[in-house]
Order: structure tokens, then C-alpha cells, then sequence
């Protein structure tokens, strides 16, 4: 009976898995337009964002990035690479909220803590 109840615990490795690994999307309505985000995370700290308008893929397509995130300061950061001179371009955003089916990101923050809010919801 030990060796079963042992088996249990032991092969529970949920704690470990990364809440923002999947596939997570936005949409925005403003004007009679759909404005729809679709952010791709990856396990390997690489993921891809693809902005759709009305149903089509923008012009700019999709857009590869590494990124990381800091549990202790809450704070997501893309990585971009750039064209053939190699620098990378680097943006952050606060996460205010991080569950299981949700990931909310606050961009712009001013000296009374509001900004933008963008809600994700995973698929």
C-alpha cells in the first residue's frame, strides 16, 4: 500500500508545467473592425504572434520572439530579433492576472498604476 501511495505523489510533476505555454488569443473591436491576436508560447522559451484584421492575416504576418518571465516582479518580456545587424528588440508588459484559461497584460503604466489592459483567454 506504501509503494502505491509513493507512485502517486512522486509521478505528479503539474507543479512544474508553465501556465503560459499554449496558444492564447485577444480580440479587439474598434470601429467595426476585429482585431485579433493570436500568441503562440512555447515550453522553450520561444513562441509567435500573429495580428489578424477582419478574419486576415496583417500585412506584417507572424512574428517569431523568445521571451521570458519573471514570477517575482510579474513582468513578461518579448524578445525580437532583428534584421542582419543582429540587435534585438525588447519589450515588457506587467501581468496582472495568470491562471490556467487567462493572462492579463498591462502596457503603459503611469505613476497611478493604470494602463492598457489586454486579455488573453487560451484555446
Amino acid at each position: 500500500m506504501i509503494t502505491l501511495c509513493a507512485g502517486f505523489t512522486s509521478c505528479s510533476d503539474d507543479d512544474d508545467e508553465n501556465p503560459l505555454v499554449g496558444t492564447w488569443i485577444s480580440i479587439e473591436n474598434r470601429n467595426s473592425v476585429e482585431y485579433k491576436d493570436v500568441m503562440t508560447i512555447n515550453a522553450d522559451g520561444t513562441g509567435s504572434d500573429a495580428i489578424y484584421i477582419n478574419g486576415q492575416l496583417d500585412k506584417d504576418g507572424v512574428d517569431n520572439f523568445r521571451y521570458t518571465y519573471d514570477e517575482n516582479s510579474k513582468v513578461f518580456t518579448w524578445i525580437w530579433e532583428e534584421d542582419s545587424d543582429g540587435e534585438s528588440d525588447v519589450y515588457s508588459m506587467h501581468v496582472r492576472e495568470l491562471i490556467s484559461s487567462k493572462l492579463v497584460l498591462v502596457d503603459d503604466i503611469d505613476e497611478e498604476g493604470e494602463g492598457e489592459v489586454i486579455t488573453y483567454t487560451k484555446q
